[in-house]
């Protein structure tokens, strides 16, 4: 078992699987991400704001902008710490700047393009949940590209 472990170990230092290690690591960190953020979108819709008089479409929005501050702070996060580590020591501006450039990423999908893909599967007769889960799959691979390729390049 040690030896396969040791195999293991000696295969993902390998620098030719770096992008793949990477990506695999996003992969973690998005699930987990993903799951948090799913997980407060439903309870917001499904709890907090279950007998609110709001509209449908500011519910929805509403939802989505709690989901998204708590799941890019933590996306970030992890980003920072696990996946795009840098090994150098960053200064505040520097962290603010990527953590700013994240924002942006996670903006565009997570606050312009999942709403509306999220209002017009509602509108066609897709249950909520099924279409919140229905744009991760547009919105994960277009975060890590622009995360990887401009936010912690």
């Amino acid at each position: 078992m040690e030896k396969l472990i040791e195999k293991l170990k000696e295969l993902l230092r390998n620098p030719s699987l770096g992008g793949l290690l990477q990506f695999i690591k996003f992969g973690l960190v998005g699930v987990s991400n993903t799951l948090i953020s799913y997980s407060i979108e439903m309870l917001c819709y499904y709890v907090l704001f279950a007998a609110s008089p709001m509209q449908e479409s500011v519910k929805i929005f509403v939802t989505s902008l709690i989901a998204f501050i708590i799941s890019v702070t933590n996306s970030y996060y992890w980003n920072n710490r696990f996946v795009f580590k840098s090994g150098a020591k960053l200064k505040v501006r520097e962290h603010l700047g990527r953590y700013l450039r994240t924002v942006v990423c996670y903006g565009l999908t997570g606050m312009l393009l999942a709403p509306v893909m999220k209002m017009w599967l509602s509108g066609i007769g897709v249950p909520y949940w099924l279409a919140s889960m229905g744009t991760l799959i547009v919105t994960i691979p277009l975060n890590f590209v622009m995360n990887k390729f401009w936010a912690f390049k």
